[in-house]
């Protein structure tokens, strides 16, 4: 299970994400990160993926498609700190922050 909630305040918004990302989770994340783009809201939005617990491999690809999109991946967990450098790395600073991109 993965539990997404999107704050809008106080700040930029922000993507919380509990728990693993994996199997039907993976598309629905995909929907409410499309959701956040068609909505229009300030970039970059922040995805927290500190509190998840499991990332499959087609959610590391759903987190590689966000940050290259602008998506700004964050983590206080070990785990996912690892990841989220490996996402980073590999996309080669294909970094799109919504400015004018």
């Amino acid at each position: 299970m993965l539990r997404i909630t999107l704050l809008r305040e106080p700040g930029p918004p922000m993507l919380k994400l509990e728990g693993k990302l994996s199997g039907p989770w993976v598309p629905e994340l995909e929907r409410s990160w499309n959701e956040c783009l068609n909505e229009g809201l300030a970039r970059p939005v922040q995805v927290d993926l500190s509190d998840v617990t499991f990332i499959s491999t087609e959610g590391e690809t759903l987190l590689k498609t966000m940050f290259q999109q602008g998506a700004d991946l964050q983590s206080h967990s070990l785990m996912t700190q690892f990841i989220l450098s490996q996402i980073k790395k590999d996309s080669n600073g294909n970094h799109n922050t919504g400015n004018g991109g």
